[in-house]
């Protein structure tokens, strides 16, 4: 209830850009709000993809490293479809990291809700040469950083723990692709 308030620190603090001054959560509940709002997101969550490739199939195609960077309290992209995704990049034949990171007491948009944790790991991952250099650079695991509204906590996921999704967590990854 008392992040549904506003309170805590979570998306619903975060201020969207354009004006008006409402919190961002406010701003996304209003788009489930008009005719056809839930009928829109339900399209998304359910629906077939257009393409013909679901989310995950997709993933296995992604050429690039990749740096998964999850707000740990974020209540739309949940550790669990971060754990899910984080297998399924793992997986990739084409040899590029995969590394899966969050950061608790963070939301839906930590490039805005802790910048200085989010540059704490996007630095050393962005400055490592090449994919064997990524997979071992230390992203802080576990280290406490000091955003201006309180503390956030730095912890990598391993590709053991992402192994290990429990039966309700694969379900509900299962809905994204």
């Amino acid at each position: 209830a008392e992040a549904a308030e506003g309170g805590g620190n979570n998306t619903d603090d975060v201020q969207g850009g354009g004006g008006g001054g409402e919190p961002l959560g406010v701003k996304i509940r209003a788009c489930t709000e008009g005719n056809g709002g839930h009928a829109a997101f339900a399209s998304i969550l359910w629906s077939a993809p257009a393409s013909g490739v679901s989310f995950y199939e997709a993933l296995q195609q992604v050429p690039v490293d990749v740096l998964l960077l999850f707000g740990g309290d974020d209540p739309w992209c949940t550790e669990a479809v971060g754990k899910r995704m984080h297998v399924t990049l793992a997986s990739r034949h084409n040899g590029g990291a995969c590394r899966f990171v969050t950061l608790k007491n963070v939301g839906h948009c930590p490039n805005h809700e802790a910048p200085t944790a989010v540059s704490q790991v996007l630095i050393p991952w962005l400055n490592a040469d090449g994919s064997e250099e990524r997979r071992v650079v230390p992203l802080d695991s576990l280290r406490e950083i000091q955003e201006p509204w309180g503390e956030v906590v730095i912890r990598e996921i391993s590709i053991e723990e992402s192994e290990s999704l429990g039966l309700i967590d694969r379900v509900v990854s299962s809905m994204v692709g």
